[in-house]
């Protein structure tokens, strides 16, 4: 019986992959730009991803002397805070389509603050459907270079999905801008990538409330001396619809399996990741301290 079981699950295991890679084949095929090309722009063999957790201030004052070591990714709203002047980090990744396909003034104040600030060279990371958006397209200067990525998201035989991740045609399924970032650096030919501001605490900081809505506190490093509530746990910057309980687990649970996913893919290139933030949850990589 057992040896019938286990033979089933390695037809299912085969089967099942065999149709996620046709299926990514024709995805592939369909929507990736097939001249995407993405090269290191810093001396650095190592980089450091700054998240955007509680715990990052605490690791940038850890760490601030060894950060003018390591090639700097920042992601998502770090322009809108001192650091990123102060930091001039060499690459900035953006991957929520809510900060160019919206109209709302918080995509707009990154835009502005991105701009208005940089000036030093900065490679600014966007998937390659945000080519057409009129934000990207308003970034025109001398000192910011905009490069696409494909996130064209390949499921099935690794050996197929890492050839073409090499390639960068096609890329693991990456529910958070940091396995974004982690999956650029890596293609990017850095050695070693550290971590830090990598909380994922968002769990500690939800509640329902009395009318069932399903209530988070934000909390990011930059919050720190703001007044921080409970609000709605919308979906979307231009939505009122709220997450179930359930589809926000899921959603995270497609996170940390990115991670997972991340560090196959590391380990075929020759990566090695670390996390050195104060506080995670993620477990799919080594801790190390920055050094």
């Amino acid at each position: 019986m057992q040896q019938l079981e286990n033979i089933y699950k390695s037809f299912n295991w085969f089967f099942s992959n065999l149709i996620n890679t046709i299926f990514s084949f024709c995805k592939v095929f369909l929507i990736s730009g097939f001249n995407q090309k993405i090269h290191k722009t810093t001396p650095h063999d190592s980089c450091i991803i700054l998240g955007n957790g509680p715990s990052l201030s605490n690791s940038l004052k850890e760490y601030q002397d060894y950060l003018a070591k390591y090639s700097l990714v920042c992601v998502n709203l770090f322009a809108l805070t001192p650091e990123y002047e102060q930091l001039k980090p060499a690459y900035y990744v953006m991957h929520d389509p809510a900060l160019w396909k919206t109209e709302l003034p918080l995509p707009q104040k990154v835009f502005a603050a991105v701009k208005e600030k940089t000036n030093w060279h900065i490679t600014l990371f966007f998937p390659y459907r945000a080519r057409k958006s009129a934000f990207v397209r308003a970034l025109n200067s001398e000192h910011i270079k905009v490069v696409y990525y494909n996130y064209t998201i390949f499921k099935g035989f690794n050996a197929i999905a890492f050839s073409l991740f090499k390639q960068q045609l096609a890329m693991p399924q990456s529910q958070n801008v940091l396995v974004a970032s982690l999956f650029l650096s890596i293609n990017l030919r850095y050695k070693e990538v550290y971590v830090i501001g990598a909380d994922h605490t968002w769990h500690e900081n939800l509640i329902v409330n009395d009318e069932n809505i399903l209530c988070l506190k934000n909390v990011h490093f930059y919050s720190e001396g703001e007044q921080v509530s409970y609000k709605p746990f919308y979906k979307g910057l231009n939505t009122q619809e709220t997450f179930k309980v359930s589809e926000i687990f899921e959603n995270w649970t497609k996170v940390f399996r990115g991670y997972e996913h991340i560090k196959k893919y590391a380990k075929y290139c020759n990566t090695n990741i670390y996390n050195a933030s104060h506080v995670s949850f993620i477990d799919a990589f080594e801790r190390k301290k920055i050094s």
